[in-house]
């Protein structure tokens, strides 16, 4: 049986509007400028744990919008944002939807510390004004603790992962040990993870055992995910093939190497930046104390 849209997800576009509107404003104050990348690509990046929704021969829907932000990088924008759709195949939940909103920023000339700073401003900036739509007080006190991946895994899970990488116990331990063993703060950064996990960040040059990367959780739910840039083509080009190698051990398909963001990296174009990811359905699903991102969205895969 069909229903109609109810009261309740009316509501909710008219907080999704107020929500962009101030996500607009955070950063048109802030001299950043709003550009849009394709949403069909070729290249839809190379995480093994991702996958892409075919769109034609040769063509996939974007799983996000980085490697063509970081070309407009390349190009010689400082400070840009975006805010579009991505897709993700077989990924349903309660706190997933096979296609979702993404807010994504960079800005050049900062790395990850600076870009906790930012994005601590930009929560406080969105909860001060959406409280006021939502008839609440503000959700979250400043500033947001910072905890290092190895000393919450030795804290909670009794194990150092930057020194004894084990990808299987990581993730176990991650989900059933850790995050759950958090819940209690109800905003922190969690940063500094093993290298194995730097995907396109760069690594510490004094450790180069942790990757400068840092993830935003909000009342237990993972909101936003960052890195201080990789700029070396060599390195990124090394991670690149050796995710293709795990994919094809994970019997996934192989996806083909943007030659045209690394050609950007090889010619010296992608300047020292920073940027980070943020789910904005989820960034609602929090400000309304919703349990589930289908109650965020007016057409979540059950209502197509």
């Amino acid at each position: 049986m069909l229903f109609p849209m109810s009261m309740i997800q009316l509501k909710m576009h008219f907080l999704r509007h107020q929500l962009l509107r101030t996500i607009r404003n955070f950063f048109e104050e802030r001299g950043y400028l709003e550009v849009t990348t394709p949403i069909m690509v070729r290249c839809p990046g190379i995480d093994p744990y991702i996958d892409a929704i075919p769109a034609g021969k040769n063509f996939y829907l974007a799983t996000s919008p980085e490697l063509h932000m970081k070309r407009l990088l390349g190009c010689g924008l400082e400070k840009i944002y975006q805010i579009t759709h991505a897709f993700r195949a077989d990924e349903t939940g309660r706190h997933h939807n096979c296609e979702f909103s993404m807010l994504e920023w960079y800005e050049t000339g900062i790395n990850y510390q600076s870009l906790m700073e930012l994005t601590e401003s930009f929560i406080q900036a969105i909860d001060f004004i959406m409280s006021d739509y939502l008839e609440r007080d503000a959700l979250f006190h400043f500033p947001f603790p910072k905890i290092s991946v190895d000393d919450a895994f030795q804290k909670y899970a009794h194990w150092c992962p930057s020194r004894e990488w084990d990808e299987d116990r990581f993730f176990l331990d991650l989900i059933e040990i850790v995050e759950p063993a958090l819940t209690n703060i109800p905003a922190f950064f969690l940063y500094d993870f093993p290298a194995p996990l730097a995907s396109l960040a760069r690594l510490k040059p004094e450790d180069r055992n942790l990757c400068e990367r840092v993830e935003l959780y909000l009342k237990g739910v993972e909101i936003a995910n960052g890195f201080s840039e990789l700029t070396c083509a060599r390195e990124q080009k090394e991670r690149f093939e050796r995710d293709l190698v795990k994919r094809a051990d994970m019997n996934k398909a192989p996806y083909p190497l943007d030659q045209h963001f690394l050609s950007t990296l090889e010619n010296g174009l992608l300047p020292e930046c920073a940027g980070i990811a943020l789910g904005v359905d989820r960034l609602l699903m929090v400000l309304t104390e919703s349990p589930d991102i289908s109650q965020v969205m007016a057409f979540p895969l059950s209502r197509l």
